[in-house]
């Protein structure tokens, strides 16, 4: 009779089931108020027959991102070049938005920031866009949100090609997204964005149920600072905002520039209800 063996290993079935026991109850434990912020356990679990193409659909199929393995016995370097890619793409992750690739909100607010603060220092202009796509609810209601997710996607590929290499996209909310155009003043930065809402006027996006493909339009709303005050981010966004929602008020399918942020005083606020401007961006009222 042989003997058992001293590290019995894990099938898959076996592995999955221990790790939905293990995150069932780490959702439970109440972590104590004495725990320092290091305190934490590496586990080790032995799988035997599992190699590293194995590993990686698992990783893909339960969301594994986090898990690290390496092996017993072979040659470690593929599983040490995996761990590094791992973790670049974590990075990437934490920064950016995972449908459209650009970079997210909290990337975007402290992108932003640092930029005002090097405008300011270099007493050069910089230019805030919002864009905003026009009546994306009825695209997601007419044909799903599988047709408005390929609608972003396609969106954010268009201010991918047509930014700069130094310049900054992201999306910053459900359909709106935002560009931060370093060293541009205001007639340049409309000549740019002009030409982004141009060009998306001629995109013809495939969807599944729809009999053609569909076109789509996008609002613009433009921020400027010279670089001769300081700068609060809120400030610009706020210009920035008030412009976008001036764009959508007129007719859509437009850019509006907000007055030179140095050149003017705090934006005052506005007495539209929000009623009014669920309608402008979404078309629809409440009720």
């Amino acid at each position: 009779m042989e003997p058992n063996p001293p590290f019995p290993g894990a099938s898959q079935e076996e592995l999955l089931a221990e790790l939905a026991t293990l995150r069932r109850m780490l959702a439970e434990v109440e972590t104590p108020a004495c725990a320092g912020e290091g305190e934490g356990l590496v586990i080790l679990r032995l799988c035997s027959g599992l190699d590293l193409a194995g590993w990686e659909v698992l990783t893909h199929r339960q969301e594994l991102r986090d898990w690290l393995a390496l092996p017993l016995s072979a040659n470690p370097l593929p599983f040490l070049a995996r761990i590094q890619k791992t973790l670049r793409e974590l990075v990437f992750l934490s920064e950016h938005d995972p449908l459209t690739r650009l970079y997210n909100r909290g990337a975007f607010d402290r992108i932003l920031a640092a930029e005002l603060v090097r405008a300011t220092r270099a007493g050069q202009s910089m230019a805030l866009v919002l864009f905003d796509l026009d009546d994306f609810k009825a695209v997601n209601d007419t044909y799903g949100h599988p047709c408005g997710d390929r609608v972003l996607e396609t969106v954010g590929s268009l201010l991918l090609s047509e930014k700069r290499s130094y310049d900054y996209a992201a999306r910053v909310g459900g359909e709106e997204f935002a560009l931060i155009l370093p060293s541009v003043g205001l007639v340049r930065a409309e000549m740019v964005i002009g030409r982004i809402v141009e060009a998306a006027r001629s995109l013809k996006i495939a969807c599944d149920g729809a009999e053609a493909p569909i076109g789509v339009t996008i609002s613009a709303g433009l921020a400027i600072t010279k670089g001769k005050l300081d700068m609060a981010p809120e400030k610009l966004y706020a210009l920035a905002d008030a412009a976008l929602y001036q764009a959508k008020a007129s007719g859509k399918d437009r850019v509006v520039a907000a007055p030179i942020a140095d050149l003017t005083g705090p934006p005052e606020k506005t007495l539209v209800r929000a009623d009014e401007k669920r309608f402008l961006f979404t078309g629809l009222t409440k009720g």
